[in-house]
């Protein structure tokens, strides 16, 4: 840093207070080094044309504008700085009046300067009594000054003194008073932009509270939804069980199957849990790459159980088994939501068929089923996140939220859905996306 740029660096923390946030202590402390410097400007001034009296009250300010500087500064005594200035003031003001030509002279110039400093830096409930206090000091002098002109000497030699006394001290109050507007809009601009700061951080606060929520709810609905159906087929089971009308190798048989049931439901939940989890702190996301066949395995054995309950036969053809790296609890979830919607919707006895396919860079998933289809004007919105939920051909409840999350999921895959339905006759949903290898 150069010498220049170290003198200017020292000057601005001198003037400028920059670690204060109270509008009055920064008014307060430049107004000290305005008027100290201003004092000195006096007292070579005094020291050529004032008196004696003049001088040595000129170095009187200059002390107790030090010790109110130093009180503010090294002491953060604002208090006792802010009552030190007021105290020294207004007599400062009448020894300057009767020593400087009295009316003639350019006081009431300082008078009106300094009350402003005062109300700058005073709690408002000290407005009124400053405000007497200088009415009062004003009032007093100048009826001396009128009526009583023989106690007040006579100290300009000339003209040229008295216009030079009047334009410094007014050149000196003007600027005093813009530089006390200039500071309180610079402070008024930091705190607006503070204030600005404050608010768009709370804004994306509330925009990230607002998305935690939004998945959060998302995460129960996936929750409900895909574990909802798997228990379903547990609680039959158990309550077949229960009746005890089984001989006992088809009992082995239900007890064998509700076994792996209930391990691959168990499992399943594990996976939603842990990648809830992770979507909900916003971690990174957890791609794997495998087979499909193997990814699908355990899913497909459940949802064959649900297809089961219903008499629905499941069918399941892979034209071919690619290998993809992808965000697997994303795609499972896609692939359990379109499954269980083409059960819901398919009367008992009819059939779900699911297809996988790739090509080049790209898989394709295909789930078509034979059940009540989709209406036209429904299938027009059927991604939308608040269409209504329907009955499934069994009075089966849903969220209506199935859907929106499969489109919301896909995508973030890099993928898309089709929709082919018509009501009546079946739908077929075909989810495409990329294997993820090429990355």
């Amino acid at each position: 840093m150069s010498f220049w740029n170290k003198i200017k660096t020292r000057a601005t923390h001198f003037f400028i207070w920059e670690n204060s946030q109270v509008m009055e202590k920064k008014i307060f402390n430049s107004t000290l080094v305005i008027a100290f410097s201003f004092m000195v400007a006096m007292l070579i001034y005094n020291a050529i044309f004032g008196t004696l009296v003049l001088i040595g009250l000129v170095l009187f300010v200059i002390i107790g504008l030090g010790i109110c500087y130093y009180l503010l500064r090294k002491r953060n005594q604002f208090k006792q700085a802010y009552y030190l200035f007021g105290a020294f003031t207004y007599p400062v003001l009448a020894i300057n009046f009767f020593n400087n030509d009295g009316i003639d002279g350019p006081t009431f110039y300082i008078f009106l300067l300094f009350h402003l400093i005062i109300l700058s830096i005073s709690p408002i409930r000290g407005y009124l009594s400053w405000s007497l206090i200088n009415g009062a000091s004003f009032l007093l002098l100048y009826y001396i000054g009128v009526f009583h002109e023989d106690l007040i000497p006579q100290i300009y030699p000339n003209k040229g003194v008295v216009f030079l006394d009047h334009a410094i001290t007014y050149l000196a109050c003007l600027t005093g008073i813009g530089f006390m507007v200039a500071t309180l809009k610079e402070f008024y601009r930091s705190e607006k932009n503070k204030v600005k700061e404050k608010t768009n951080e709370l804004t994306r606060m509330n925009r990230s509270l607002a998305k935690t929520s939004s998945q959060k709810d998302k995460i129960i609905t996936i929750i409900s939804h895909d574990l909802k159906n798997p228990l379903q087929s547990i609680m039959q089971t158990l309550e077949l069980i229960n009746k005890g009308d089984l001989p006992p190798e088809e009992m082995k048989f239900i007890h064998e199957e509700l076994l792996k049931i209930t391990t691959r439901t168990y499992n399943m939940m594990e996976n939603i849990l842990d990648w809830s989890s992770f979507e909900l702190k916003n971690k990174f996301t957890r791609v794997k790459e495998i087979r499909l066949q193997e990814l699908f395995e355990d899913t497909l054995e459940i949802l064959k159980v649900i297809a089961k309950q219903k008499s629905i036969s499941l069918l399941i053809q892979f034209k071919k088994n690619p290998l993809v790296r992808i965000e697997t609890d994303r795609l499972l979830l896609i692939l359990r939501n379109l499954i269980q919607n083409a059960i819901k919707f398919t009367p008992t006895g009819g059939q779900v068929s699911l297809e996988i396919d790739s090509r080049k860079e790209w898989v394709s998933i295909s789930i078509r089923d034979n059940g009540i289809g989709i209406s036209q004007d429904r299938l027009t919105k059927i991604f939308e996140q608040d269409i209504k939920s329907t009955y499934g051909t069994e009075n089966e409840k849903g969220t209506g939220m199935g859907l929106h999350l499969c489109f919301q999921n896909a995508e973030k895959l890099g993928g898309n859905i089709d929709v082919v339905s018509e009501e009546g006759s079946g739908s077929s949903f075909t989810l495409t996306f990329p294997d993820g290898l090429s990355i």
